[in-house]
């Protein structure tokens, strides 16, 4: 019960502190977010939305461009009329749509002066025609422009005006305007706001909905039109982040900014219906002369109808996310589309778009900090395809923006920090078990252990493991002749060979033990094959050791090797890091270790070179020719334990059949 209460408390503490963490990370990358050059960055991921998904079909079939282009401009021009155009061809083109039966004609142009004298004719007399012509059409906006600086303002601009109630963030208190000349502004039906201001790399994204003239309020002229239908109330209303005319919601941001719901072109298809200014006119001039016209007015019927320059050199070419080349009046005809079938796009607010990063960096911590690597990988690329892909899906179908700017950040962000961490706790892991191993292991073992730490259990934990003690028989007598710098140098090229051999079969050198050593086989990292690969290792030693038999005038040292004696023990022992604050190492203890270290002694009474207890014995009896030497009764065992000979190893062996003689002494 303890032990379930600690663990609980340990997994407690480890979710609060990823969660503490990823509530702060979550802040620190909504700040960076914040910054305009994310901010922007979010604007492209945006743009590029709109590319691969252009939508023409969705633009409002009853919205009709008017184009002053460069066909019109040289045919006008050709024909001895040149820009700027009388404006009593304007109200020419007016009674073409009035006969029509339009529903509105708007105006992408500024009339802040009178017409020019001409030879025949006077300004007054095309500006007269030109209101006339407005008069006569009931749903006629004009184009104004707000200004920053002190202009005449004159009282008929709040005929144009509009009632708000609530709240709405202004951008800027405007002190002037580019209002169409009196006559005209009398004969109008309304004026619009035409002000679009791009975003900082240039791209028209956003407009006002309302703009403030000193203590007038006017609407864009996309909005100016919709408020000018006669079932719509006039009174606009400010709803949280919307603003609400008639039974319509426009949504805008924190500043009063409206994002426009751009269609974009396909090769076969444009959003709205495109005619030169030239068309009408020769179109007017044949059915006054009751000739077939170019365009049928039927064309036009029912029809928003919206006039503006697309020439270059008029200067009225903005950018959009689809093209840098773009007429100034498909601002107007593509938001006046939005409005008119509730076309909106919709932005996730920022508190849910916290919350999703929020839970985005809280997996990725624990994803990186809690599964292998690979699969953490695995599992972090999935999720980002994920939000990529639900960011895409939540675009093409309802036209919801999440900010995947935060998301994305979020990933990399927490990715990053979880890593770089991992990776200097990593690198002081590291660098412990390759000063803590480097001496008793061969470096393939170092190399597995620095990938994978978690094997390792310093702390102390039980294992099953095999325990090698090697010995020296009558070192004494052996060494009693040599001088203590002769005898040491022979040590070491002793224990060169024989831990070699240790090494060479993935063991562990526990220590020395004077004249022998102390190896473990399936520690520090665990090994079903323990038991196999000591006896593999002595027998290595052993076949050394017949090969050093066939010579004559041994060195001291292959005489070492020759009264080497071994003895092996498998079972559960516990290892881990022993010793004090001083020093400490990596060892073994247990019966298991104490009953190795006897086996090995026991060699000087059955004249043997390798004894392996049963233990051992039951996992190498497949691979190994063994001799049953006895049993052996242990301190602190009631049972005897049985104890067996190498003799060899059966790759050595023609056959796996016990030879006689081994038969003859087991029976015996």
């Amino acid at each position: 019960m303890i032990n379930k209460k600690t663990d609980i408390n340990k997994l407690i503490k480890k979710w609060n502190f990823l969660l503490f963490t990823a509530v702060v990370l979550t802040l620190l990358v909504y700040a960076f977010c914040s910054t305009p050059f994310m901010q922007e960055t979010q604007l492209k991921l945006l743009d590029n939305f709109f590319r691969l998904d252009p939508t023409p079909a969705k633009a409002d079939t009853n919205i009709v461009l008017i184009a002053i282009d460069d066909y019109s401009l040289d045919f006008f021009n050709e024909n001895g009329i040149s820009w700027p155009w009388p404006r009593s061809f304007y109200g020419f083109a007016m009674d073409y749509f009035t006969n029509a039966g339009v529903r509105s004609v708007i105006f992408d142009m500024q009339f802040y002066e009178p017409d020019i004298d001409r030879e025949e004719t006077y300004a007054w007399e095309t500006d007269a025609a030109f209101a006339e012509a407005l008069k006569r059409n009931s749903n006629t906006f004009l184009g104004s422009q707000l200004l920053i600086d002190t202009t005449f303002v004159h009282n008929e601009i709040a005929i144009s005006s509009c009632d708000v109630s609530g709240e709405y963030p202004y951008s800027h208190i405007f002190k002037g305007i580019r209002a169409p000349i009196d006559t005209l502004l009398k004969a109008n039906k309304a004026i619009g706001v035409i002000n679009a201001s791009p975003d900082s790399d240039g791209v028209i994204r956003r407009i006002n909905l309302l703009s403030k003239l000193n203590d007038i309020i006017l609407p864009q002229m996309p909005l100016q039109v919709i408020l000018h239908q006669e079932t719509i109330d006039k009174n606009i209303k400010i709803i949280k982040n919307r603003l609400q005319v008639g039974n319509r919601e426009i949504p805008f941001n924190k500043y009063g900014k409206y994002l426009i719901n751009w269609y974009g072109r396909t090769a076969d298809r444009q959003p709205f219906a495109t005619y030169p200014f030239r068309a009408v006119i020769v179109s007017a001039s044949a059915m006054l002369n009751g000739n077939e016209p170019i365009i049928s007015p039927s064309v036009f019927k029912d029809k928003h109808i919206i006039i503006g320059a697309t020439a270059a050199g008029l200067l009225d070419l903005k950018t959009n996310p689809y093209t840098k080349i773009m007429p100034g009046m498909e601002i107007w005809a593509t938001t006046l589309s939005n409005f008119i079938n509730e076309d909106y796009i919709n932005i996730l607010p920022a508190w849910l778009n916290l919350i999703l990063t929020l839970i985005v960096i809280f997996f990725v911590m624990y994803f990186v900090t809690n599964l292998p690597a690979k699969k953490a990988n695995l599992l972090v690329f999935f999720m980002v395809i994920i939000s990529i892909l639900t960011s895409w899906l939540l675009w093409k179908y309802y036209r919801i923006i999440l900010n995947t700017v935060l998301p994305l950040s979020g990933f990399i962000f927490s990715y990053l920090l979880v890593n770089t961490v991992s990776y200097l706790l990593e690198g002081k892991s590291r660098r412990e078990i390759r000063k803590m191993f480097s001496r008793y292991i061969n470096e393939e073992i170092i190399l597995q252990l620095e990938e994978n730490p978690d094997q390792i259990k310093l702390g102390g934990a039980e294992i099953d493991a095999t325990v090698l003690y090697t010995d020296i028989y009558n070192f004494t007598t052996i060494s009693e002749n040599k001088s203590p710098t002769e005898l040491v140098e022979d040590l070491n090229k002793y224990f060169e060979t024989l831990v070699e051999i240790v090494f060479n079969n993935s063991g562990l050198l526990d220590k020395y033990t004077g004249d022998g050593i102390m190896a473990l086989f399936g520690a520090p990292i665990p090994r079903p094959d323990h038991a196999l690969l000591a006896c593999k290792a002595a027998e290595a030693h052993h076949q050394y050791r017949r090969e050093l038999k066939k010579k004559k005038n041994l060195t001291m040292v292959e005489q070492l090797h020759l009264k080497t004696r071994t003895g092996i023990n498998s079972g559960k022992l516990i290892a881990g890091n022993i010793g004090s604050d001083r020093r400490m190492d990596y060892t073994a203890i247990g019966d298991t270790v104490n009953l190795a270290a006897r086996l090995e002694g026991v060699n000087k009474i059955y004249e043997t070179n390798i004894i392996i207890s049963e233990y051992t014995y039951e996992h190498v009896k497949t691979e190994f020719l063994c001799r049953e030497l006895d049993s052996l009764r242990v301190k602190g065992r009631t049972q005897p334990t049985k104890i067996y000979e190498i003799i060899a190893s059966y790759e050595n062996r023609k056959s796996k059949k016990k030879p006689q003689w081994i038969e003859l002494y087991e029976e015996a």
